[in-house]
């Protein structure tokens, strides 16, 4: 009987140090797929392609529809960005979604009107802001820019991003705080750092470039006159000019540009906002937003 109870015990404790030992031996996540192999469209920022800053948001992803560049980091996946014409400076709010499938490290190169960087905006700038009832956790950073210095943004996001991680606090657990409420036993999520993502631009613009009096009354003037057949001559061509802006071919940087835009709107379930950059683009003159809305929608 001593024997037995001896045998026991000894089976007890190595069934106890296992148990103990398995969540270690479990913790082996896969290894993240981090490593671009796509080859680099472009070496320098003059080579890139600009997206104006137009309407007060602009919700985009970077994914395998991106453009690959080349850093001083490496190659990156990255998305581009130019202050309109007619604003003299804007307020950004650049937000990066942290979803179970990941996040988008952003980093932000400002650069000048001969497209040198002249500003450069960090992971380590960026705030984390928690999640609450109408957004999801994010990469939160505001900055300015202005027409004369940083007309241009890059966002794109180096190997050593991706291949981090972020802890963020549980929602149940912020909600605890805020109402003063006992913490509750959850466990904060590790969100992984990843090469593509959802990410929207807020735009508030400060200062408008505004046009002196005298330009605005000499255009009129510099018109001719109106004659009795110019309503007809007017007519004719009307037609004609439509189907040459519909014909003109699109940058495949807008091209992609759009795509990005339809996938993310659709993703929302924001159908109205999907067909309305689906039209857009056509109207540009895009070959793919069509195809790729549709497709979208069949899945």
């Amino acid at each position: 009987m001593k024997i037995i109870k001896t045998t026991l015990a000894a089976m007890l404790a190595a069934s106890l140090i296992g148990c103990a030992a398995s969540p270690t031996s479990g913790n082996n996540s896969p290894v993240k797929d981090v490593v671009i192999t796509a080859q680099a469209c472009c070496t320098t920022y003059s080579e890139f392609s600009w997206v104006p800053m137009q309407g007060s948001e602009i919700d985009f992803v970077v994914d395998e529809y991106s453009k690959v560049g080349m850093f001083p980091e490496g190659k990156s996946y990255f998305a581009t960005f130019a202050l309109p014409q007619n604003v003299e400076r804007m307020q950004v709010d650049l937000k990066s979604w942290m979803k179970s499938s990941g996040v988008f490290a952003p980093k932000v190169v400002l650069l000048n009107p001969q497209f040198q960087p002249v500003e450069t905006i960090s992971l380590e700038d960026f705030d984390v802001a928690p999640s609450n009832l109408f957004s999801l956790s994010s990469y939160q950073k505001r900055f300015t820019m202005e027409q004369s210095k940083t007309p241009y943004m890059v966002v794109y996001s180096p190997l050593e991003y991706r291949e981090g991680q972020i802890q963020i606090p549980h929602p149940e657990r912020v909600r605890a705080e805020e109402l003063g409420l006992a913490r509750p036993m959850v466990t904060d999520p590790v969100i992984q750092h990843q090469k593509f993502g959802s990410l929207t631009l807020d735009l508030k613009p400060l200062n408008l470039r505004s046009y002196r009096a005298d330009q605005v009354v000499q255009a009129p003037v510099s018109k001719p006159a109106p004659v009795v057949v110019a309503p007809v001559v007017a007519v004719k061509p009307a037609p004609q000019a439509a189907p040459a802006v519909i014909s003109a071919k699109m940058l495949p940087e807008t091209e992609a540009f759009y795509n990005a835009q339809i996938k993310a709107a659709v993703e929302k379930n924001d159908m109205q906002k999907a067909l309305r950059l689906l039209e857009e683009a056509k109207r540009a003159g895009s070959a793919t937003a069509e195809s790729t809305f549709i497709h979208l929608i069949k899945k």
